[in-house]
């Protein structure tokens, strides 16, 4: 369900951040969330592949199934902007197997920055006022669900189904829609570039204070890190703002100490 623009209260500082981490961690999570094709899988026509073809085809894209499972940590950092304003501030993402993972954006509007983690039980964000805080289940649940750093071998457990959705356009581009039930319930949208079989854009349900909207995410810039695809700029739109996302520099397996994911203790 997608709510009205008009219908969404001003976001808080924390939950706008809440917003731009779910993005966020779908850059890593990109090189895993369709690298196979479990679930039920609905058949293309003729004229087109089926969601096996296209998931197969993401796989061999990204650098193979093999290249995608060898990372352990990855670690990101660049700039983020939010066009409405011209505001451009910092962004890191921490990123450890099985499924850790701390974001840090420093926006000055959002009082500077902000870390917001999950360390494997737990998921947890610093206010700016009020200092370490536990998230919200909802915000918990869907923390956890971005943090599986292996998707491609989870799929039976986070997708029940999936569809193929027809085509779109994505950058002038032509591209394949497969839609996909998490066995949460929430609805997913995966564009698959027609020629490349790169996923060119996400959609994704997110949880507001005033109920259930819709993220658009959109990826370019896609370059060779180990012998994977990685999106280096993000393109990030819902009904009341948008963020640019800007990665420098990415890198897998760099040493991450376990205690980096725990929530701070409070000063």
């Amino acid at each position: 369900m997608r709510i009205p623009q008009s219908k969404i209260r001003p976001k808080s500082k924390i939950s706008r951040m809440w917003i731009a981490a779910i993005v966020v961690t779908t850059v890593t999570s990109v090189a895993a969330a369709s690298a196979m094709g479990q679930g039920t899988a609905a058949p293309g026509s003729p004229m087109t592949p089926t969601v096996d073809q296209i998931l197969d085809k993401y796989v061999q894209a990204l650098g193979g199934k093999d290249a995608v499972q060898k990372p352990t940590t990855c670690v990101m950092k660049g700039s983020i902007t939010t066009p409405g304003t011209g505001e451009t501030g910092s962004i890191e993402v921490y990123r450890k197997a099985p499924n850790k993972q701390v974001l840090v954006i420093d926006l000055a509007s959002n009082g500077g920055p902000t870390p917001q983690g999950y360390n494997g039980s737990a998921a947890w964000y610093v206010d700016p006022d009020d200092g370490p805080q536990d998230m919200d289940p909802g915000g918990a649940a869907a923390m956890k669900f971005q943090s599986e750093f292996y998707r491609d071998i989870r799929l039976k457990q986070l997708y029940s189904t999936f569809a193929f959705g027809g085509t779109a356009k994505v950058g002038g581009r032509d591209a394949y829609v497969v839609e996909a039930t998490r066995r949460d319930g929430g609805q997913e949208k995966m564009y698959f570039d027609a020629a490349s079989g790169l996923m060119v854009r996400n959609d994704t349900p997110y949880v507001t204070p005033d109920g259930e909207s819709t993220m658009q995410s959109t990826f370019e810039d896609f370059r060779a890190v180990d012998g994977i695809q990685v999106p280096f700029t993000i393109r990030q739109t819902t009904p009341d703002f948008d963020y640019v996302i800007r990665y420098k520099d990415i890198r897998y397996n760099v040493p991450i100490d376990d205690a980096k994911f725990d929530k701070p203790a409070k000063q």
